[in-house]
């Protein structure tokens, strides 16, 4: 009976949709098979298509390979009786992989075997997996020298403030160094919301309310597609937006802290490093939800009030969405009347004219003042000690040194101290929702920042210089949008 094969291709970096690599390894492995009369099923075709075989995940220690997994399944369950590859390193990079391997076929007497056209890896005696696994041990080599000399080379070109290649970073040419004025732009609208003290709060700016005012606004991601909470989280947390070069040493994603910092990069920075470390840790605190549920998609839902005390949200006028209204949500019995409601695009156009003339008249004394005296590099000293320290405490409970109620002692006790000088630094880096109108002096250089922004900034501005309550209009009476609202503007304090 001729025996089931199953054939493993592949190529550790490609660009989305380019497949000559392993096809060519297929249609050569497709032929060895025919050659030895083996049988091949088409569903045991596996591909791995820009797939290392050497990177491993920092949780588990091991690669990311679901197709190479499959494999070693098929085999296991005796779906298939040989395993097909190329090369001995397109089977395993790392040792550990290719134990397993061997595991399942010694475990099954060589029953199941593994075998590849240049006869590295031959997996049908003990001679064989002997050469295999010195092969495995020669490609992991490699594989770590030249991990070591493209990092060397990055922290070169960091050093040097030169770009290190690949797709191009949002917000600079492809050179990676020109900046594109509209996307620095956006990248300093994005930040400001992150910015905000409300930023991650219930009801606040969120990173899906930032995607989803892009998206809103017609604005492309850098490869043309649409924004979502990961992109503009991707883009946010680049050191490269404060002009800073960055080196840190191992393969894949990585968060970058101060102490990775070794140089300045030759052009002017979207954000200071003391706005970026704030923005790096908001986005990266398990503390806060940089995505507190669904945002406001309205100007005014949850702002604007009803004269019972409920606050007004958006809802069909009499069942009819194309003509949406602020309605009270007080009215169906928690709370007693009257109730208001009014039109929302009405409201709106209203409230947007009113904030308008505000910002051009009121902004330079409503911006909250900079906190210039705090040293903010001692502060984020503080914290990346005090976080090593609470990283050690974790270390320390894994290894048993420390029992249970004292780990939750001493860790809270350091939350306690690492959130008292995230808010000192919050205070150094937060910015007033109305920053962006410093300077404005008119009322069309207002409005031009106005219709610049985003739905969130815009909602965080509105709470910053006026209450809006509603006014009931009355049965059988259809008043003008400003005799159905009563508008108070928050004085600057003195």
């Amino acid at each position: 009976m001729a025996k089931r094969a199953a054939i493993l291709a592949r190529i550790s970096d490609a660009e989305i949709d380019e497949t000559a690599g392993v096809d060519d390894q297929v249609a050569d492995m497709r032929k060895y098979v025919a050659s030895r009369g083996w049988t091949l099923d088409e569903a045991h075709i596996l591909i791995e298509n820009d797939t290392s075989a050497y990177k491993v995940d920092k949780r588990t220690g091991r690669t990311n390979r679901p197709k190479f997994h499959k494999a070693n399944d098929l085999l296991r369950t005796r779906a298939v009786d040989v395993l097909v590859v190329l090369d001995i390193d397109r089977l395993a990079r790392q040792p550990r992989d290719l134990e397993d391997t061997i595991d399942i076929v010694t475990g099954s007497g060589f029953a199941v075997t593994c075998e590849s056209l240049t006869g590295s890896c031959q997996l049908t005696d003990d001679s064989g997996i002997m050469v295999a696994r010195i092969m495995c041990a020669a490609a992991n080599k490699s594989s770590r020298d030249t991990a070591r000399r493209v990092s060397r080379a990055r922290q070169r070109q960091a050093e040097e403030g030169t770009f290190g290649g690949g797709r191009r970073p949002y917000g600079f040419a492809d050179d990676g160094v020109s900046p594109i004025e509209f996307e620095t732009a956006v990248i300093r609208r994005m930040a400001d919301v992150v910015l905000l003290p409300t930023f991650g709060m219930p009801k606040g700016p969120s990173v899906a309310g930032i995607a989803r005012d892009l998206r809103s606004d017609g604005i492309p991601a850098a490869d043309g597609g649409q924004w979502t909470a990961p992109t503009v989280r991707d883009v946010l947390m680049r050191p490269r937006n404060a002009a800073l070069m960055v080196h840190k040493k191992g393969t894949g994603r990585k968060t970058y802290g101060p102490g990775d910092v070794v140089g300045t990069a030759p052009w002017d920075a979207i954000v200071t490093p003391d706005e970026f470390w704030v923005i790096m840790g908001k986005l990266t605190d398990p503390n806060r939800r940089t995505n507190p549920g669904v945002a406001p998609r309205h100007l005014l839902s949850g702002i604007a009030t009803c004269p019972c005390g409920a606050v007004v949200r958006v809802s069909g006028s009499s069942g009819k969405r194309d003509r949406p209204i602020y309605a009270c949500q007080g009215g169906t019995g928690r709370a007693p009347g009257p109730h208001a409601t009014a039109p929302q695009a009405d409201l709106d156009a209203l409230v947007e004219g009113l904030a308008v003339v505000i910002l051009a008249r009121d902004a330079a004394d409503l911006i909250k003042p900079s906190q210039g005296t705090v040293d903010a590099g001692k502060l984020r000293g503080q914290v990346a000690v005090l976080r090593e320290s609470k990283a050690q405490l974790g270390e320390d409970r894994d290894m048993g040194l420390v029992d249970r109620p004292e780990y939750l002692r001493r860790a809270k006790k350091l939350q306690v101290r690492i959130e008292d000088l995230e808010r000192q630094l919050a205070d150094v880096a937060d910015v007033s929702p109305l920053a962006a109108f410093a300077g404005v002096e008119s009322e069309d250089a207002a409005r031009a920042v106005w219709e610049g922004l985003g739905v969130g900034t815009r909602r965080e501005i509105v709470r910053a210089i006026m209450t809006i309550t509603l006014k009931p209009a009355g049965k059988g009476f259809r008043p003008s949008i400003d005799q159905r609202v009563t508008i108070e503007p928050i004085k600057p304090q003195a």
